[in-house]
């Protein structure tokens, strides 16, 4: 039996919830309310009940001050307490140790709101004093070349291109549904003879075709294709208008394909562009790119005058063509260009006619699509679902690799670089990359295989277990290409599939702290363990400057989001690097909770690191070192099995 509270504490209902029985950390669960009751004082009733435990429900990111005192009171009573957020239906267990947690967020948001948050507005208002008077020397606000870049740099950061889905059984046609998009406003030449030739292949291999056009094309519409004419933007006269257009056509686009849930985004590159690239990254939609050529597309947008913003237009293109599944060229020499600048030569159709491009386009993604050898896990659990999702679709380390093709050797030794040279020049030392030849080594959560690869390179015999099976594809891939071998399984591991002292070494870099019960997998990696072996662990750090500044001052407190959400639901949108919204779970832990975590183990060391050098002031960048070992992102935990 247990109590709830609602989140004034005004109502309190006793009810049976087998489920909270069984609840450690923070879970995705759906309460149903039990009967409630006007209650005078929650204390007293507290001190009434018998429940075992008692639920406080929270309408904002943080318990109060009262609901503290409250879970202190359960505590010491002997009966567990739980925080529950109905709006994110999630709830939390709440120790001794995490009670403490929540009393520093209370203490620190309070300060932070008291101090930060007016040194901030007056920081806002002094950068609003250029644009302001730019607007008055120029009558209207200008372009922001400077946000528009950034933009798109965080996009082609994240861009990854979609698989197609094998075609359905039985199926006539390769694709249910296809889109088509143009946004060219400014083309206003006859009607494009092209275009049509080229919807019609589209839809001999589609079932239905949808056109989204900036305008009522007459001999489109007479074939039969449904086509819907977009708004024009406000702004349709000069440059500024071509790289202001995707904020206006990506509301639209966007809408259409989620009510259309076409099988794949057709674009007709256009200068200064990225909808189709940034609808496909956000939905997950595959993305057919027609390029022409970079002088086509400029010429034909600017009719032969200069570009004044030349870094936008070439950054959308970079856009486009890193986040298509196909490039459609019209010569062999055009893919030679582009296979020169690092797109993946088998990304590349050659279709000199249109005539050939339904067939070409077909075969393509028939060849490509992905095998149904490991599908998705049945977890039963959303957490793990989106921790799937997340990471079939976003390789951890791949958004790094901007000069050579995905999935060749050269592209797996730049996420490599990237990752000793410049994230983490810590990592090879610290997680004893080099020590354990001729020993048998576990990894959870390989990831692409970047850190399993030192580990069989060093000598040692490797196995790699992953819930994302595009994870594991890409793991075998870089051994493929390495001359390495290793065992590669789909699992989940929170029931490791392995016998009792099957290893000498489990590693796990970043990944138990996105498992619901993070427990259970400590407890399965210390079954696995052979007496005298080792654990080395990395989990994410509560008490670090990348957690208070970034996540709980800057997002927390500045943005508004404690108001409305807890600092778990925070940290499951912005942590990790997301292209499909698929919001794994984050949980952070203090070293005295990971200890806690590791208590069946001995010899328990407990490092920290990770602080990269823009995180820190300029004139501080010389004590990075000394900082992130005490204010770094990562804990790294060393354990050993007793003998």
């Amino acid at each position: 039996m247990y109590l709830y509270f609602t989140s004034d504490l005004k109502q309190a209902g006793v009810f049976d919830e087998p489920s909270l029985a069984a609840t450690s950390e923070r879970h995705h669960l759906e309460l149903a309310a039990p009967t409630l009751e006007t209650v005078t004082d929650a204390a007293v009733e507290l001190s009434r009940s018998a429940a075992e435990g008692v639920v406080f429900e929270l309408s904002s990111g943080l318990p109060s001050e009262l609901h503290l005192r409250l879970i202190d009171q359960v505590l010491g009573a002997g009966r567990r307490a739980w925080v529950y957020w109905p709006a994110e239906r999630a709830i939390e267990c709440v120790d001794d140790e995490r009670l403490q947690s929540l009393r520093r967020h209370l203490d620190r948001v309070r300060w932070l709101r008291r101090i930060g948050q007016p040194l901030d507005r007056a920081l806002i208002r002094w950068r609003r004093v250029p644009t302001a008077l730019r607007w008055i020397y120029r009558g209207e606000f200008p372009v922001r070349r400077s946000d528009i870049g950034s933009r798109l740099d965080l996009l082609i950061t994240g861009a990854q291109p979609v698989p197609f889905k094998p075609p359905e059984a039985g199926s006539c046609r390769c694709w249910n549904a296809g889109m088509y998009l143009r946004t060219d406003y400014w083309n206003t030449a006859p009607p494009d003879d092209r275009m049509i030739n080229v919807v019609g292949q589209l839809a001999s291999v589609t079932d239905r075709v949808v056109c989204l056009t900036p305008r009522l094309d007459s001999l489109l519409d007479r074939s039969g294709v449904r086509q819907v004419p977009m708004d024009p933007p406000r702004l349709t006269v000069g440059q500024d208008a071509i790289v202001l257009a995707p904020l206006h056509y990506a509301a639209i686009v966007r809408a259409a394909c989620q009510t259309a849930a076409p099988s794949f985004l057709y674009d007709r590159l256009s200068a200064g562009q990225s909808v189709g690239a940034e609808t496909s990254q956000s939905l997950r939609i595959p993305y057919i790119v027609e390029y022409p050529g970079s002088e086509v597309i400029t010429h034909e947008a600017l009719s032969g005058a200069p570009p004044l913003y030349a870094e936008l237009y070439a950054k959308t293109e970079e856009l486009a063509l890193r986040q298509a599944t196909i490039v459609v060229v019209p010569s062999a020499d055009l893919k030679e260009k582009l296979v020169m600048r690092g797109i993946d030569a088998d990304r590349v159709l050659v279709a000199t006619s249109e005539s050939e491009l339904g067939a070409k386009l077909s075969a393509f993604a028939i060849a490509r699509a992905p095998d149904a050898e490991r599908s998705a896990i049945q977890t039963g659990d959303s957490y793990k679902d989106r921790v799937q999702d997340q990471w079939n679709e976003n390789p951890v380390g791949s958004h790094h690799a901007r000069e050579s093709q995905p999935r060749t050797l050269d592209w797996f030794l730049e996420v490599e670089r990237h990752r000793y040279g410049v994230y983490a020049p810590w990592m090879p030392d610290v997680m004893e990359f080099a020590r354990h030849a001729g020993r048998d080594v576990l990894e959870i959560g390989g990831g692409m295989g970047t850190d399993l690869a030192q580990f069989a390179r060093s000598g040692a015999r490797v196995t790699d277990l992953d819930l994302a099976a595009g994870h594991l594809r890409l793991a075998e891939e870089n051994f493929r290409l390495r001359g390495l071998s290793g065992r590669f399984i789909h699992h989940d591991a929170e029931s490791l599939p392995f016998d009792d002292r099957s290893f000498d070494v489990v590693y796990s870099n970043g990944v138990l702290h996105h498992t619901p019960n993070t427990a259970a997998v400590v407890g399965g990696i210390h079954r696995v363990l052979r007496p005298g072996g080792r654990a080395i662990i990395m989990l994410y750090a509560e008490d670090s400057l990348h957690y208070w500044r970034k996540l709980v001052w800057e997002r927390g407190v500045k943005d508004g989001l404690l108001d409305h959400v807890s600092m778990g639901e925070i940290m499951s949108r912005l942590v990790e690097r997301s292209a499909n919204e698929a919001r794994p779970l984050v949980k952070v832990y203090t070293k005295a909770r990971a200890a806690r975590l590791f208590k069946d183990f001995h010899r328990v060391e407990i490092l920290q690191r990770q602080l990269e050098p823009q995180e820190l002031p300029d004139g501080l960048k010389w004590t990075r070192s000394f900082t992130e070992q005490r204010l770094g992102w990562n804990l790294i935990v060393k354990a050993s099995k007793p003998r």
